[in-house]
């Protein structure tokens, strides 16, 4: 494991923090459910970035950057969020249009900004002795379920787990390739990865079925093996042996420690912004049964 790249990392100033706050402020505040409509998303950056324009578009400029060069993922550290969430709205809305499942008050993570909790999370249902017990633990993309996968994922750290659980782990697209040469894969099988697709469940709320898209290809990124496995539970759904062994041992590659994968600590205030599909995600367990973990997370189109 390693430290994020100085390249990977924003720092934003005290004072500049503060007047991006005091911007976000004064903006008309929106319920999260008020949030799906995309002409409040507009208003609400629009807004702020009117209100605090240099500071503000420093900081998108700088995102934006950061995002063109692996690990295709930043940190900022310093921001101060305010609680209607308008300043985490404007930030996601300056990459693209925030989405999410259906609204549902009494689901946390069914809200445009969803509300992530460790016991929330979805058990790892062919956990054995040892392995992960949250599906969150194993590297993943999110919106596997959706025709295309999201572009960006985005995590506010509301609360740290008090005893240093849940850190961050990401995997890069080059990573994830240096990663299988590493563990011995032959240039037959990453082409296997790039070339044979694979069934993808989608999601019920858009329409159920059945999607095929391929693990690898020259710039994405897709990995979630519990949407393909659900994927081939279907009836009349298949694919080759060689796919399965080449499935089976990329879980087993990603589960290893290793020298490619990102490893970090979020604080209270910090924000993250990931490419979905150039980097893959997941966190460390969390055994502290009373954790008050929050995470705010979006999905950015």
């Amino acid at each position: 494991m390693r430290s994020l790249p100085e390249s990977a990392i924003i720092q934003v100033a005290n004072n500049k923090a503060a007047r991006l706050l005091s911007a976000a402020q004064k903006i008309t505040p929106y319920s999260n459910r008020d949030y799906y409509q995309a002409q409040n998303q507009l208003d609400t950056y629009k807004g702020i970035r009117h209100s605090c324009p240099d500071e503000f578009d420093t900081l998108q400029a700088l995102i934006k950057n950061s995002l063109q060069q692996a690990p295709y993922c930043v940190l900022i550290k310093g921001l101060q969020f305010d609680k209607d969430y308008r300043l985490l709205v404007a930030l996601n809305r300056s990459l693209g249009k925030l989405v999410a499942r259906p609204y549902d008050k009494k689901t946390p993570r069914a809200q445009l900004i969803h509300h992530v909790e460790p016991q929330t999370d979805i058990n790892n249902q062919n956990q054995a002795q040892g392995s992960v017990a949250k599906l969150s633990e194993k590297m993943h993309i999110d919106g596997a379920d959706r025709l295309v996968p999201i572009r960006y994922v985005t995590m506010q750290c509301v609360r740290g787990d008090s005893q240093g659980g849940g850190r961050s782990r990401l995997l890069d697209i080059s990573g994830f390739r240096n990663l299988l040469k590493q563990d011995g894969f032959s240039r037959k099988q990453i082409a296997i990865l790039e070339q044979e697709p694979v069934p993808w469940k989608i999601a019920d709320y858009l329409g159920g079925g059945i999607t095929w898209r391929t693990i690898l290809s020259k710039n994405n990124l897709n990995w979630r093996r519990y949407s393909i496995d659900t994927a081939l539970a279907g009836e009349d759904v298949s694919i080759s042996e060689n796919m399965k062994k080449t499935l089976m041992q990329v879980e087993q590659a990603l589960e290893q420690d290793s020298q490619y994968k990102y490893e970090f600590l979020m604080a209270p205030g910090d924000f993250l912004i990931v490419d979905n599909l150039r980097c893959l995600h997941a966190r460390t367990a969390i055994t502290n049964t009373g954790t008050k973990r929050l995470m705010y997370r979006a999905w950015v189109e």
